[in-house]
């Protein structure tokens, strides 16, 4: 879980698909936030980076783009109580995996009213047992 409030950087690193020297684009979305995009580059990240990295006025967005082969870098403050997908927007990819959850403040969220958990007239008749007979 992230400290609530906290400052979070996330290096976004791109390499080899499942193919040998095969790497692709990849549009990363975080849902519940926007971020600073404080930079990308190719290769592997490295300490060094660090210096090229905009931390004046970096451009605030929810998606950005990791290049093949390449790094991007961005930073959000969690300051958004729940839990949050962080995720390849190419839907196949997420499938394969290329995806996080980020949860953050979760204390701070009220209960969900059991209502909310079913949907409807049916899920009402299931959180009874008027189902049953």
């Amino acid at each position: 879980m992230l400290g609530y409030y906290s400052t979070v950087d996330v290096i976004l690193q791109n390499a080899n698909v499942l193919k040998e020297n095969v790497s692709e684009i990849h549009p990363w979305h975080l849902h519940g936030h926007d971020f600073w995009l404080l930079g990308y580059g190719e290769g592997k990240f490295t300490k060094s980076d660090e210096k090229k990295l905009n931390l004046k006025n970096p451009p605030y967005r929810n998606t950005a783009v990791i290049f093949p082969y390449g790094w991007t870098a961005l930073r959000f403050v969690a300051d958004n109580p729940g839990v949050w997908a962080f995720h390849c927007h190419i839907e196949p990819h997420l499938h394969m995996g290329m995806g996080v959850v980020f949860a953050e403040g979760v204390q701070h969220v009220a209960k969900i009213p059991k209502e909310a958990v079913s949907c409807g007239v049916t899920g009402k008749k299931f959180m009874t047992g008027s189902h049953l007979g």
